[in-house]
C-alpha cells in the first residue's frame, strides 16, 4: 500500500509532514526536536528538560496561564516530552483548531519568554520531580543501570539532570541551548488527521522559513559497556533488580530480532520469565523484559521485583533462562507469538492521530524518510529463529549490568549475576 503521508522540506531543511486520516473531527499537531537530554554538557545535566518546562511559562507574549486557556477554552489538550534523543510538544484538537494549535506550539519552542520570575520557581517544581523520582525505587534502579551502562556519557544522566547542576542553570542558558540545537534540520512539524493542510503549512512556514540552517554540536557515541553493577542499599519491603545486557541501536538491522528476543524472554504473561519465575515458582510479582534502543547503542533489560530471600534465585533463574533463549533460540510458537504481539502493537498505535504525527516525525528524524506500516510489519515478519538467537548470542558474549534499590540482598544477587556472565 503506498504511504499517503506527504513530507513538505522547507529550504532550510525543516520538514513538515502531513498525515490525512478520513472519517476524523480532530487532529494531533506538534513539533518534535532532534535534541534531548545527551546534547547537554555535564554543567549543564537537565536543561533540555528544563528548557521543556519553561516553555510552558510563557511564549509571544502569552503568560503561562493565557497558554492554558488558549487550549483548553477550544477543547484542546497540551503536553510535552524531553528524551535522550528528542523533545515534542503537541497539541490534540478538534480539526479547525488545527493551525491556531500549531502556531501556539510553535510559539513556545521559537519564541519563549523565558520570564526571570518563573525560573527559580519552576526549579522548585523540578526539584520536587527529581524528590519524587528517587522514592519510587522501581524509577531509581532504571537511573541506575542507565548510569551502568553508559558511564561518563550523558545518556547515562538522568534526564531530570542533578540538584546542583539543576540551580546552576540561567536564563541565558535556556536561549543558548535551543539556538544551539533547535536547527530547521533538527524540526519537523507533524499532523495527523483531519486538518486544512494549507494553513498548517502557511504557520509552518512563517515560523520555520526564515531560520537560518546553522550546524549543530555533533552527539558523541557512547563507548563500549564494560560490566558493572549500581546499588542502592536501603530498607524497603522488596529487592528492585534490573539484569541487563547491551544490544544492538534502533538503526541496526537486527533490531527487531533483539525486539523479538525481548518479547519472548518477558513481554507478557506467555513469556518465559513469567512463566517460569512467577507462575511456576512464585518468586516474583513483577517481572518484565523490555528492549530500549537510542540512536547508537540499545540494551535488553529485565525488571524484577521480589522478596530479599527470592533475589539470589530470581538473578539466577533469570541468567539461565536468557542463556537458553540464546543459545537454542525460540520455539516456533514463541517466535509466531512475539511477532503477532510486535505486529499487533504496531498495527493498532497506527490507527491513533497522536501515535502516528510521532511516529513520522520520529521516521524523518532517525531515518530521514517515512517508514510504511507494511514496510516495517515486513520487517517483523522476516525475523527467523536464528536470528533472534543470534542477538542473544552476542548479548551473551559481551558484558552483563545490574543495579539494584532495597535490601542488601539484591545487590548480592545483581552482582553474582554480572560475576557469573
Amino acid at each position: 500500500m503506498a504511504d499517503a503521508r506527504e513530507v513538505v522540506t522547507l529550504n532550510n531543511g525543516a520538514r513538515v509532514v502531513f498525515d490525512p486520516m478520513p472519517g476524523l473531527r480532530t487532529a494531533a499537531v506538534g513539533v518534535f526536536l532532534s535534541a534531548g537530554a545527551r546534547h547537554e554538557s555535564d554543567a549543564r545535566s537537565g536543561l533540555a528538560h528544563f528548557l521543556e518546562h519553561m516553555a510552558f511559562k510563557g511564549a509571544s507574549g502569552l503568560s503561562a496561564q493565557q497558554i492554558a486557556e488558549a487550549v483548553e477554552a477550544r477543547g484542546g489538550v497540551i503536553n510535552a516530552a524531553t528524551g535522550y534523543e528528542m523533545t515534542n510538544y503537541f497539541v490534540r484538537c478538534l480539526t479547525p483548531d488545527a493551525p491556531d494549535m500549531l502556531d501556539l506550539a510553535l510559539s513556545m519552542v521559537f519564541a519563549p519568554d523565558h520570564p526571570e520570575a518563573e525560573i527559580e520557581r519552576e526549579k522548585g517544581v523540578v526539584l520536587q520531580e527529581m524528590g519524587e523520582a528517587l522514592d519510587q525505587p522501581d524509577d531509581l534502579v532504571f537511573e541506575l543501570i542507565q548510569q551502568a551502562c553508559y558511564p561518563g556519557h550523558p545518556l547515562g544522566r538522568a534526564i531530570l539532570g542533578e540538584k546542583d547542576t539543576l540551580k546552576s542553570i540561567e536564563r541565558s542558558d535556556l536561549f543558548d541551548f535551543a539556538r544551539q540545537n533547535y536547527s530547521p534540520r533538527r524540526t519537523v512539524v507533524s499532523v495527523a488527521g483531519a486538518f486544512d493542510r494549507d494553513a498548517i503549512l502557511a504557520r509552518a512556514e512563517r515560523w520555520l522559513g526564515d531560520r537560518p540552517d546553522l550546524p549543530t554540536p555533533a552527539s558523541e557515541a557512547p563507548a563500549a559497556a564494560v560490566s558493572s553493577v549500581r546499588g542502592d542499599v536501603r530498607k524497603l519491603e522488596q529487592c528492585h533488580i534490573v539484569l541487563a545486557r547491551p544490544t544492538v541501536s534502533a538503526k541496526a538491522p537486527s533490531r527487531f530480532a533483539a525486539r523479538i528476543f525481548a518479547e519472548v524472554l518477558g513481554g507478557g504473561m506467555a513469556s518465559r520469565l513469567f512463566q517460569q519465575v512467577r507462575e511456576a515458582r512464585g518468586l516474583a510479582y513483577t517481572i518484565d523484559a523490555a528492549c530500549e534502543q537510542h540512536s547508537d547503542a540499545g540494551r535488553v533489560s529485565v525488571y524484577a521485583g521480589c522478596d530479599a530471600g527470592d533475589a539470589a534465585d530470581v538473578a539466577k533463574l533469570t541468567a539461565d533462562i536468557w542463556a537458553d533463549l540464546a543459545n537454542a533460540g525460540p520455539t516456533q510458537a514463541e517466535l509466531d507469538r512475539a511477532k503477532a504481539i510486535a505486529a499487533a502493537q504496531f498495527a493498532m498505535s497506527a490507527e491513533a492521530p497522536a501515535a502516528r504525527a510521532g511516529s513520522a516525525a520520529y521516521e524523518l528524524l532517525t531515518f530521514d524518510r517515512t517508514v510504511t506500516v507494511e514496510e516495517t510489519l515486513r520487517h517483523i515478519a522476516a525475523v527467523t529463529i536464528a536470528d533472534v538467537s543470534q542477538v542473544g548470542r552476542d548479548m551473551l558474549a559481551g558484558p552483563a549490568l545490574a543495579s539494584a534499590v532495597g535490601p542488601k540482598a539484591g545487590l548480592t544477587a545483581a552482582e553474582a549475576f554480572v560475576s557469573s556472565s
